[in-house]
């Protein structure tokens, strides 16, 4: 009796293992063959308000250079807090580093305000559902803010993330800009 318990229980463990090592080559196989099907994301042509109201198209801006790219909110508490980080990188960068640009998903008269209230300088542009829409097509599926991505001389995206960015990442992203 005791040798049968001792078999089924040798059994049951066999299986359990056999089912574990199926299903983490099935999560393996899964994790692998959606980063093989991963295509770069390029860049397109796109228009959003700049801060007074203007049309501008992002591809006047980029000018075949590296571009940091910064969605963001004002009410959004990670976006209030990277600004003035972002702002310095722009106002003490050398002519050969990444521009910056800032998409606010907002309404432009609170961008103006907050904007005016922190001094920010570089490049603003303001939308709604249309720039949540490109956000989407850059590579943030999920929506968060803050996002922020370098787009490469060539309009490749080569970095990107979806948190607030620290000064490490802004020394990450001049050394993938400067490739």
């Amino acid at each position: 009796m005791r040798n049968l318990i001792g078999q089924l229980t040798r059994k049951r463990i066999l299986i359990i293992i056999v089912i574990s090592s199926l299903l983490s080559l099935i999560i393996f196989y899964v994790i692998n063959s959606n980063n093989q099907d991963l295509q770069p994301i390029y860049m397109d042509s796109f228009v959003l308000d700049d801060l007074d109201g203007q049309p501008l198209d992002i591809l006047d801006l980029h000018n075949q250079e590296p571009l940091i790219i910064n969605f963001w909110a004002t009410w959004c508490a990670p976006c209030r807090k990277e600004m003035p980080l972002l702002n310095n990188y722009y106002l003490t960068k050398n002519a050969d580093q990444a521009n910056v640009l800032g998409i606010a998903i907002d309404e432009i008269d609170q961008v103006n305000s907050f904007v005016a209230e922190l001094g920010i300088d570089f490049p603003i542009l303001v939308g709604q559902s249309e720039a949540y829409e490109l956000m989407q097509t850059l590579g943030n599926s999920i929506l968060t803010l803050p996002y922020t991505i370098l787009v490469n001389s060539e309009g490749r995206i080569i970095w990107s993330k979806s948190t607030e960015i620290k000064r490490e990442d802004l020394e990450q992203i001049q050394h993938l800009a400067n490739k």
